[in-house]
């Protein structure tokens, strides 16, 4: 049902106000969703939003990745092919209007990857209520990598760190990109984000750069890594979700931490690293094969180290964990998927909201959940 809320009557100023009409089910896709990308104080800057029902939304933009490959490596590379990976996101829509501003959730992306990386959760959080925002960072990112694989780095090549998750600035820096947006006059997102009740939400490397962020920042006020390498020690709503099977971050590290981490860990079981991810539609294990193996100009030795990360919970690869659940292939993503869903959606509604069911246990079978310290 849409209403028309008169901001100003006597000027006869109106906006179209349409609430949010959310399926019962928290793993399923809600309102539409809109898409925007801007640069903004040094950063690249992606944002997803609750869109109106008033224009045509199918079909999403498909992200294409080609984007992230530097001149310099297409040239050695030749002709290539990366998949594109669909979304349901529609290029600037009108934002939604739903009577009351928005909570927040800020994603920071792993390592070797970009802003664009797991659009199948960033679009479900949007179309559940929610304006998910993500920054590409510099010294971790897909352009950063890629001129490293060969043999000499070609220019652009930027992996070192001095020690410092380059990351952490980046997501500090948007906590003002929201003051600015929320207070332009006329903009996209005026008044629309609730600035109160902003999460965050990281993969891998990005697991590890919210939990920093959140130890350290009042403003923080949830936090849900993801096969992440990190401690939560702020009186802070958390939740940490994490793969069995996860080959780059194992669960046994990540079960080390959790007796020093506030909030629940929740293991979906038989999943691998990037099931927290979109990447695995590249299919960057086919890509290596085809474009780089072999050559005399690839550092072989970092490229197969890549091709681990970049394969870790994919479709076809087999899972490096002795345990039980991991010994032929990872857990299907079509099932995984609407776990992370479900779990990533129930805890942003409860810690920003403060609705809905909370985190529970037993909802999935392939999901287990264990109890907080």
């Amino acid at each position: 049902m849409t209403r028309l809320l008169c901001l100003l009557p006597l000027l006869g100023a109106c906006t179209r106000v349409e609430p949010l009409d959310l399926p019962d089910d928290p793993s399923i896709t809600g309102v539409p969703v809109g898409v925007h990308t801007e640069a903004i104080d040094g950063l690249t800057v992606e944002v997803w939003y609750p869109a109106s029902n008033h224009v045509q939304y199918e079909p999403g933009e498909a992200i294409d990745f080609r984007q992230f490959v530097p001149a310099d490596v297409a040239d050695a590379l030749g002709s290539y092919e990366l998949p594109p990976i669909p979304t349901i996101a529609v290029r600037d829509a009108p934002a939604r209007h739903t009577g009351a501003p928005l909570p927040v959730v800020l994603f920071s992306h792993g390592f070797g990857a970009t802003r664009l990386q797991s659009p199948n959760f960033t679009t479900h959080l949007a179309s559940r209520g929610y304006v998910v925002v993500a920054a590409d960072h510099a010294g971790r990112s897909m352009p950063d990598l890629l001129p490293c694989l060969f043999s000499p780095p070609l220019d652009g090549c930027n992996l070192d760190f001095g020690g410092a998750d380059p990351a952490v600035d980046d997501v500090e820096t948007l906590f003002d990109v929201l003051d600015q947006w929320n207070t332009r006059p006329g903009g996209r997102f005026e008044g629309m984000l609730n600035l109160d009740e902003v999460g965050l939400a990281g993969h891998s490397a990005g697991g590890g750069t919210v939990a920093t962020v959140a130890n350290t920042d009042p403003r923080v006020k949830a936090v849900l890594p993801m096969a992440a390498p990190s401690t939560v020690t702020a009186d802070v709503p958390a939740l940490r979700l994490d793969g069995s099977c996860d080959g780059i971050v194992p669960l046994d590290s990540v079960e080390q931490g959790q007796a020093q981490s506030t909030g629940d860990l929740l293991v979906v079981q038989g999943a691998g690293h990037l099931a927290f991810s979109d990447l695995c539609t590249l299919d960057l294990g086919g890509f290596a094969v085809t474009y780089l193996d072999g050559r005399d100009d690839v550092n072989q030795l970092l490229l197969a180290q890549l091709v681990a990360l970049g394969t870790d919970g994919c479709p076809g690869a087999v899972p490096p964990q002795p345990r039980p659940e991991c010994q032929d292939m990872f857990l299907p993503l079509q099932i995984s998927t609407p776990i992370i869903r479900h779990y990533a959606t129930v805890f942003f509604d409860d810690a920003l909201k403060g609705e809905g069911m909370g985190v529970t246990p037993g909802v999935y079978p392939h999901g287990v959940l264990a109890p907080s310290r």
